[in-house]
């Protein structure tokens, strides 16, 4: 299950173009627009700049013989601490709370760097 299937069990989220440029490879929330989001725009806006950052370490970090991880890119990486460090203060605490619980579900709080290919993406 997606995280988004957490967030949003019965339909899909579309974000407006005030939201950002929904095209560039690490999207980045206009902040005066998000602070006066709706709480389903906030929770959609927010996950897609996370998941343009990071990767379940699962899928994008390889591992030693005993399982243990081996980051490359200075991670892991504690969502609630990039979460906050981002949104606190634009975004109420309740609402991230939200979507680390669901971040928390998907995957766990350690997540590693994405990276970004030659072509930007």
């Amino acid at each position: 299950m997606a995280v988004t299937d957490l967030l949003f069990p019965d339909h899909t989220v579309e974000l407006p173009a005030a939201a950002g440029d929904q095209t560039a490879s690490r999207f980045e929330p206009d902040d005066a627009w998000l602070a006066g989001a709706s709480r389903e725009h906030q929770l959609a806006a927010m996950w897609r700049w996370f998941a343009t950052r990071y990767d379940d370490p699962r899928e994008a970090v390889p591992h030693d013989e005993s399982g243990d991880y081996l980051y490359t890119d200075g991670g892991p990486f504690k969502a609630s601490q990039v979460l906050r460090e981002r949104f606190g203060g634009v975004v109420a605490d309740d609402v991230i709370a939200t979507l680390l619980d669901a971040i928390h579900r998907e995957v766990g709080e350690d997540w590693a760097l994405r990276g970004i290919d030659k072509a930007g993406a």
